[in-house]
């Protein structure tokens, strides 16, 4: 059982049911300015669209400590199947992939919906630590749904992920697998913000017997 499920029992057998938000990819050591170039992406794994607006994402572990905790604005919602990826800042965003992120943190693009503060549960902004962090999501009753850590952190998970090289990001996959543990994570060299791999595992091979060799008797 990982840390933060000792700490909310209920989550771990009821609580959240198959079909869910998972926290999909992270990237915390961008090559770029931090934490202006962090972001992370979410995955609807459900075959129903999700209301948005009462879930909330941030570094933040504890309520009423100074890390960061934002809500989703008003009206925001997740296909079926699909991602969202909140960045820091879009204009970074942009910077590295030519593309806009579905909201931002810290407002620097009108056209990005921007992020609302979660003082309810904590009062800092969201700055992923390059040594040891989470990323944590929850719901509208402000219970953990998912979680992700690594290098020095091991709220979700101990032992946590291994920590990235700069550039790199921390991916789940398969994107919907779920066990509660550092190995639904691998390091992803080439980030892919907006997208998730649906190929299948290369299954492992199963080891071969080789039976043990037959005595050969001496000929007098």
């Amino acid at each position: 059982m990982s840390n933060w499920e000792h700490y909310f029992p209920i989550i771990s057998k009821n609580w959240p049911p198959p079909g869910k938000l998972l926290i999909s990819e992270v990237l915390y050591n961008p090559i770029v300015d931090e934490p202006e170039g962090e972001w992370i992406e979410i995955y609807n794994n459900d075959g129903k669209p999700v209301e948005l607006s009462t879930y909330k994402v941030g570094d933040e572990e504890t309520p009423g400590e100074g890390e960061g905790m934002y809500q989703f604005p008003a009206g925001a919602s997740l296909q079926p199947y699909s991602v969202a990826v909140i960045a820091n800042r879009a204009v970074e965003y942009f910077k590295s992939y030519g593309t806009y992120p579905n909201y931002e943190f810290q407002e620097s693009d009108p056209f990005v919906p921007t992020m609302i503060r979660y003082k309810n549960w904590a009062s800092g902004s969201v700055s992923l630590s390059n040594t040891g962090d989470e990323v944590v999501l929850i719901n509208e009753i402000d219970k953990p749904v998912d979680a992700v850590s690594w290098g020095s952190s091991s709220y979700a998970f101990d032992p946590s992920v291994p920590t990235v090289t700069e550039g790199g990001s921390l991916e789940r996959y398969p994107p919907s697998q779920d066990t509660d543990s550092s190995s639904d994570w691998r390091a992803q060299s080439e980030p892919s913000p907006g997208q998730v791999d649906l190929t299948p595992p290369t299954p492992t091979p199963t080891p071969t017997e080789v039976p043990a060799p037959t005595a050969i008797p001496t000929l007098v």
